[in-house]
């Protein structure tokens, strides 16, 4: 799946199901690992882009403690009321490989872990995100939910905030 967007490199955003209970996100970005790396773990920067689908959309809850068995919460504010999404930080390898756990305050028995991996290519920086969730069904329902196309708007709204960071 490919989400058109006027944003640098949307048109490498791939969305993938590689296994019954797997979702994998990939995209380039314009920018250098480590930047890539901090825009997408410190709360300023994610503030700014992560569930950032337009009018009516905020993050007034962005808390990050970025150490392994540290615990992350992000709520977004949208137009229809919030969403509360919480973890834990289980590996930390700067600025290459992330890897926590994501709980959806509506279906706390629904652990899934997230395993991003950031790779240089040619001065640009490519994630794989990788989603495992318990089963085929919570996979499916996720899938259904329009999270691909909310990846892809955040993932554009983060490619916009690098672009910005490198010109200041």
């Amino acid at each position: 799946m490919v989400v058109s967007s006027a944003a640098l490199n949307s048109d490498t955003f791939t969305v993938s199901t590689p296994s019954d209970t797997e979702i994998r996100m990939t995209r380039l970005f314009n920018a250098p690992r480590q930047l890539v790396f901090e825009v997408m773990s410190k709360p300023e920067h994610i503030k700014q882009w992560w569930g950032q689908l337009g009018e009516g959309y905020s993050v007034p809850v962005c808390e990050v403690d970025l150490r392994v068995g540290g615990k992350w919460k992000f709520v977004n504010r949208h137009p229809h009321g919030e969403a509360t999404f919480y973890g834990e930080y289980r590996e930390i390898d700067p600025p290459g490989r992330i890897v926590f756990t994501e709980i959806f305050a509506d279906f706390p028995d629904s652990v899934s872990v997230v395993t991003s991996v950031l790779t240089e290519e040619g001065g640009k920086t490519r994630l794989t995100a990788t989603v495992r969730y318990p089963s085929l069904e919570v996979r499916d329902m996720v899938m259904s939910s329009g999270m691909s196309r909310g990846a892809g708007i955040s993932y554009d709204r983060l490619e916009e905030l690098l672009a910005q960071l490198q010109r200041s």
